[in-house]
């Protein structure tokens, strides 16, 4: 029988100047962890992980990635607001202005169960609600067909660090916008199909892949995993991330 561990973790307010933003939020829980054997079992089992952002973003905080000094992303945002109609209940939002041609904006969080520095195997489902429409034009690239929605994860926690060329970009390999990484995969487009091209109506959706990210969790048996977006459109991206499935095994 399952046996479901909640995770709740209060953070502050804070912008830093690598364009970080870490978000406090009202609301309860919205991980759950359900293991098909007893937690803190020596053994290695599969998971499932299910992220439900109508509850609340405790313990989450957001970033920016992939630009240089003078063209950080502007407008960027991040809050827990009620979804627009016609839609009901409440998501994480993300808003961005892409300056650099590519902008990762994403959402982090450290999870935890799982067995010490044991082997696993992550795939992701994700849902979020969007205005942007598939097939249309735009500046660079469309929003419907020009930003990718991607999943990371990793031991380590993903920072955004200025390199050697000094570019920003987060510490995992996670590929960049319609090319996955060995931490990172695309999930597909957010585009929806019946949208308007000039927006105002809102649609929920689902992205997934069953490519696989294998890590190995630390020594405490925990992860950090990553949702967002990665954007080659030039202008201002705003959607609703609504939760997300992880389906996690051993290997």
């Amino acid at each position: 029988m399952s046996k479901q561990k909640n995770i709740r973790t209060n953070i502050g307010i804070a912008l830093a100047a690598a364009g970080m933003l870490a978000l406090t939020a009202c609301g309860g829980t919205d991980i759950v962890l359900l293991p098909s054997k007893p937690a803190g079992s020596p053994t290695p089992v599969a998971s499932t992980l299910t992220v439900d952002f109508s509850a609340g973003i405790d313990g989450w905080s957001t970033g920016v990635a992939d630009y240089t000094d003078g063209t950080e992303p502007t407008e960027v945002a991040a809050s827990w607001k009620d979804l627009p109609a016609p839609l009901t209940g409440k998501g994480y939002y993300l808003i961005s202005h892409n300056n650099s041609d590519d902008v990762l904006t994403y959402a982090k969080r450290q999870v935890g169960g799982f067995v010490p520095c044991a082997k696993y195997a992550l795939t992701f489902e994700m849902r979020f609600a969007t205005d942007a429409a598939a097939g249309c034009f735009g500046v660079g690239g469309s929003r419907g067909d020009s930003v990718y929605l991607v999943a990371a994860a990793s031991a380590d926690e993903p920072k955004t660090l200025k390199q050697a060329d000094g570019n920003y970009r987060l510490n995992l390999e996670r590929g960049n916008q319609a090319e996955s990484g060995r931490q990172g995969k695309v999930l597909g487009t957010q585009g929806v199909d019946g949208l308007d091209c000039n927006g105002g109506k809102w649609a929920s959706a689902t992205r997934k892949s069953s490519e696989a990210i294998e890590l190995q969790a630390d020594k405490d048996g925990k992860f950090w995993i990553v949702l967002g977006t990665d954007s080659a459109f030039e202008s201002t991206n705003a959607l609703y991330l609504q939760g997300a499935t992880i389906n996690v095994k051993p290997i």
